[in-house]
């Protein structure tokens, strides 16, 4: 045992560099890995942690269009057994705020009256702020998503825009609103002080609306209770009603991202390190085979030279293991910090759980090492002490070493015909193969991760680029009715028949529909209901695109989400039973699409079609604009809006998606940016590792170069040259797999969401450029690495 301790510690001192680049390896790979099984572990964690915590809504009522009495519905709800409801929640819509002297057009805010009574559904929690029955007068509760969205802290002042008068009130406290708090939405309720709502609001043109929160005891039955309502009632429910799949849906989908990502790409890290750290003994076995040989000749035991690596690795893995399992910890409570930001109450970080699971990955780490290194120390068992002492690798090696520098392929090269830095660079290469096959490998995973990010994170922020394939319209002005009881539609229209710079329009509005669950054996008997548009005009020329298929153009054609689509086995040529307020129709299944609101469980109706159930039906809620000269869209969206602001707001397509998505690539770009410099870093750790072995085991080679006249510089250059050749091959496979392979992966997550393609832009220039720091990764590893040809003389290296 002294033997083996003396002989570990020996080894470990002797390449303390590469040694702690090793270490350093294995700190990383548990980072990435723990971090990425905590992150899993937490998806939704928090989510339902608070929607529970508060008593959230299943589904939101929203009395907006005078076809239902609100009191009547929330008296029926309030009666029912195993549901919970709101108050009836009175409220107005505005358009737009003003803080800190900038104006924020693209923000929609439910002015609401805030109840005296405690709330028995959605419970709001206090982030900020003393918590109070109701706000005090002259200020309001915004929802923590608006807070972090634009930076608003309790005590700021915030302008809000009702038309051609701004209300100024203070900030008293930000609260936890679930079924208004998720993030990257637009949509907020601000909640008021009665007598302010009174003075301000209220005194406005229009009339109140209502909200109602419902909570069922168990949310599979809520359809049960629709089918009694719409019986009991004799009418059924007409106005909006948003379900829980969009409630929650924005909670999880980053989550659901990052989780996958970082999982993925924690065991490809793995992987990594284990071989890389099976080539490494394999290495130092060949560097040290003179040595093993010796020692065995003097009675040292294949077990017990095994032992001596078990041992040393055993000390590396300790090392490493403890704080990275650490660092996961803290930075995986950052990342889901940053995710679930409108989720945090004040600074208190949200509680983490899965630190067990992170244990459980160090313990599966540090078995898995060992495993790795007693299978390549078994090598040891075949040294031959004479082959050893003659050769420095057994006799079989060197016959193959021989055969391979020899073979047709080098000729093929014509090493004679090449300049000599070239011939060391490549003969490097092919000399070490399996090193060679390792750095490829890691270039081709490094390369492919960074562009994926790049990719990825491009894609979100240009995404007015691809709007129409994630579910929206392609038009250049959206125009959204604020108060539709003021909103002047006749001088809207005349105004768009009579300027000549727009080219089309068409105006949408929203209905719920139901599929009974006849439809499909998967249902069960279960109702599904679907969000549905209505569009007066043509769905093709407002931009909105099918993945199979084409929209719906006559009154009795549908098309569907691929959610629907899926949950029914529907194809396009296939009939649809749907029922629209009560009353059943049949469709022709023209085409499908995916879209990400509502997650795709939706449908696309034409105005025909209404009409056929609500003659003149007239509730729409916004219309989409094309201009002639898509450039001019800023100016007449100005100038529409400063027309119609009382009522409406007018904004640009890449205004109302950019508000939107900008804030999802900030979340992303923390994580992605934390993987790619892992995976940077690890690259240059492992070339530099296994270039370090190479050149020790080759110094006799290289001092002979040097005594011949060749510099140390022009030998590193050579082999940095060999090496970068090598990565760039890896580069160029990268380049396919992070933007053709890595992101078919990424759609099985997001198909739960309704994206089963996803939409990506490819800048050509940006996507090289990434690439191409795993080659300036590589190559700086392997110029490091060959800093001990400068620093020894000839001599030395040939003795060595």
């Amino acid at each position: 045992m002294a033997v083996m301790l003396k002989l570990s510690l020996s080894y470990l001192g002797r390449s303390k560099i590469q040694n702690s680049f090793i270490a350093l390896l294995i700190l990383l790979s548990t980072l990435l890995l723990s971090t990425a099984v905590m992150i899993l572990a937490n998806t939704g964690n928090q989510f339902r942690e608070m929607h529970t915590r508060t008593n959230g809504s299943h589904q939101i009522l929203t009395f907006d269009k005078g076809l239902n009495d609100p009191k009547a519905v929330h008296t029926w709800w309030a009666s029912q057994e195993g549901v919970e409801v709101s108050e009836l929640l009175t409220y107005q819509t505005v358009s737009g705020i003003s803080f800190h002297g900038m104006d924020i057009p693209n923000i929609y805010l439910y002015m609401m009256n805030t109840p005296s009574t405690p709330r028995v559904v959605d419970k709001l929690i206090f982030s900020s702020g003393t918590p109070e029955a109701v706000p005090e007068a002259g200020s309001v509760w915004i929802p923590t998503s608006m807070a972090n969205a634009y930076g608003v802290s309790a005590g700021d002042t915030i302008g809000f825009k009702t038309g051609s008068t701004t209300i100024e009130l203070n900030v008293s406290g930000t609260v936890v609103d679930v079924p208004y708090g998720a993030p990257f939405t637009n949509t907020a309720r601000v909640w008021m002080n009665p007598s302010d709502y009174s003075e301000h609001v209220q005194s406005l043109e229009g009339n109140d609306n209502y909200m109602l929160g419902i909570h069922f005891d168990d949310y599979s039955s809520n359809l049960n209770y629709w089918e009694r309502y719409s019986l009991e009632a004799g009418s059924p429910f007409l106005e909006t009603k948003m379900e829980f799949e969009s409630i929650s849906s924005f909670y999880l989908i980053i989550n659901q991202i990052i989780g996958f990502i970082m999982i993925f790409l924690g065991v490809v890290m793995l992987a990594i390190a284990l071989i890389t750290i099976g080539f490494t003994i394999s290495d130092a076995i060949l560097a040290n085979y003179k040595t093993i040989g010796i020692l065995k000749s003097l009675g040292l035991t294949s077990a017990k030279t095994i032992g001596t690596y078990v041992m040393q690795y055993s000390m590396l893995s300790g090392i490493a293991i403890l704080p990275g399992l650490g660092l996961s910890i803290w930075i995986s409570k950052f990342i889901i910090n940053i995710s679930v930001s409108s989720l945090r109450v004040g600074n208190r970080d949200i509680s983490v759980e899965g630190t067990g699971s992170a244990m459980l990955v160090g313990v599966f780490l540090f078995a898995m090492i060992l495993l790795f290194v007693v299978m390549y120390a078994k090598k040891a068992r075949s040294i031959r002490p004479v082959q050893a002492i003659r050769y420095g690798m057994s006799e079989l090696d060197n016959s193959r070493m021989a055969r391979r520098m020899n073979s047709p392929l080098t000729s093929l090269f014509g090493f004679a015909r090449l300049p000599v830095a070239a011939v060391i660079g490549v003969r490097h290469v092919i000399k070490t193969i399996k090193s060679s096959i390792l750095m490829l490998l890691l270039t081709t995973t490094a390369s492919s991760v960074l562009v994926l990010g790049y990719v990825l994170l491009s894609s979100i922020t240009g995404i007015a680029q691809t709007a129409a394939q994630w579910g929206y319209d392609n038009a250049n002005i959206a125009a959204v009715v604020v108060n539709k009881s003021t909103f002047p539609k006749e001088d809207f229209n005349q105004w768009i028949q009579e300027d000549a710079r727009i080219k089309n329009a068409g105006w949408q509005g929203n209905m719920t529909g139901v599929i009974s669950g006849d439809s499909s054996a998967d249902t069960e008997g279960q109702s599904t209901s679907l969000a549905l548009s209505v569009l007066e005009g043509s769905y093709q020329d407002l931009g909105f695109e099918t993945l199979v298929g084409k929209n719906p153009a006559q009154e009795n054609e549908i098309a569907i989400g691929v959610g629907v689509a899926e949950s029914l086995d529907k194809d396009p040529g296939d009939f649809l039973e749907l029922y629209i307020e009560g009353e059943k129709r049949t469709f022709l299944i023209t085409g499908i699409y995916q879209a990400i609101a509502n997650m795709s469980i939706s449908g696309r109706i034409t105005m025909e079609a209404m009409n056929t159930i609500r003659p003149n039906y007239s509730d729409f809620d916004a219309i989409f604009i094309n201009l002639n000269n898509p450039l001019e869209a800023e100016i007449v969206a100005r100038e529409m809006n400063h027309q119609f602001k009382d009522s409406a707001s007018v904004v640009t397509q890449e205004t109302l998606l950019d508000s939107v998505y900008t804030e999802a690539a900030d979340i992303l770009i923390y994580p992605m940016s934390l993987i790619g410099l892992l995976f940077i870093l690890v690259t240059f750790i492992i070339i530099y590792s296994t270039c370090r072995i190479s050149i020790r085991k080759e110094s006799r080679t290289y001092g002979i170069y040097k005594s011949l006249g060749l510099t140390s510089r022009r030998i590193r250059l050579s082999i940095a040259m060999g090496i970068s050749l090598l990565s760039a091959m890896g580069a160029l496979m990268g380049i396919l797999v992070g933007v053709y392979v890595l992101p078919i992966l990424l759609e099985l997550i997001l198909a739960d969401y309704g994206i089963v393609h996803l939409p990506l832009i490819l800048n050509g220039v940006g996507i090289v450029l990434f690439a191409c720091i795993s080659i300036i990764a590589a190559a700086l590893g392997s110029w490091f690495s060959s800093r001990v040809i400068q620093e020894t003389s000839p001599r030395m290296l040939v003795i060595e």
